[in-house]
């Protein structure tokens, strides 16, 4: 990274303290020089939401709340906290949603709860409107989507957006919640777009939906006994409360 696009980085990280007009860097969002991944990463691992292990089995890996190791480690939300960055970010991804042919959206839809802001950012570039799934309340695994309080005309056109897919099990539990809550048919868009697409293996194969994302990681979790790093004598550590530890900052 450059010592300009540093010093623009610490300008945006800094805003809410300064509470700088977020309009001023319009421009730059808008219109500059699209951002590049390995920028983007760099954006995550100063804010403390990315960890990718380097290989060396002298260094820790991540242990997840599923109980199974990974190689890496993103938490979008600590970006998305910070609203300039998130609209930056929204911004970048629908300058490549256009470039992949998405012209007109009428609604862009999120899902519960860190896809919510970025989906409404994304909204306001396409000029749409906004709304987000609900986790249905019933199912103890958190896992299922309502769509409920909102009413999407009929022969909408609807755009998906995640802030960060493994699989595509969320996306495809957001659809069938619109497609059976709302009262009209809808046109959702076989596109969607993420800000961190980090699948065991890519490319990857969705069938008929397809991921357009900032930035693509290939991200295993496997258990334990089957654990690459474990083997070659690796610790494994819980990555919030051992963050110093995984990252050696």
């Amino acid at each position: 990274m450059s010592q300009a696009q540093l010093l623009f980085f610490q300008e945006v990280i800094e805003m809410d303290i300064k509470k700088i007009d977020p309009r001023d860097y319009k421009d730059i969002r808008m219109y500059g020089t699209r951002i590049g991944e390995k920028e983007i990463l760099e954006w995550f691992e100063k804010c403390n939401g990315a960890w990718i292990h380097d290989g060396n089995p002298k260094n820790p890996h991540a242990k997840l709340s599923s109980g199974k190791c990974s190689n890496a480690f993103f938490e979008c939300q600590v970006v998305l906290e910070h609203p300039n960055l998130n609209e930056i970010l929204a911004c970048q991804l629908w300058k490549k949603l256009v470039k992949s042919g998405i012209k007109k959206v009428d609604w862009v839809i999120g899902s519960p709860y860190a896809a919510i802001t970025f989906s409404y950012e994304i909204a306001k570039t396409f000029g749409a409107t906004h709304g987000f799934a609900e986790k249905d309340p019933s199912d103890p695994s958190g896992k299922k989507m309502v769509w409920r309080r909102r009413t999407i005309p009929e022969g909408a056109v609807v755009l998906q957006i995640e802030e960060l897919v493994t699989t595509s099990n969320t996306f495809r539990e957001v659809e069938r919640a619109i497609r059976e809550g709302n009262k009209y048919p809808v046109d959702i868009i076989s596109t969607v777009g993420v800000l961190v697409h980090r699948p065991p293996k890519l490319p990857t194969d969705y069938g008929d939906r397809k991921v357009v994302a900032l930035v693509e990681k290939e991200v295993w979790a496997v258990d334990s006994s089957e654990c690459s790093l474990c083997k070659a004598g690796s610790e494994r550590v819980r990555p919030k409360a051992n963050w110093e530890k995984l990252t050696g900052k």
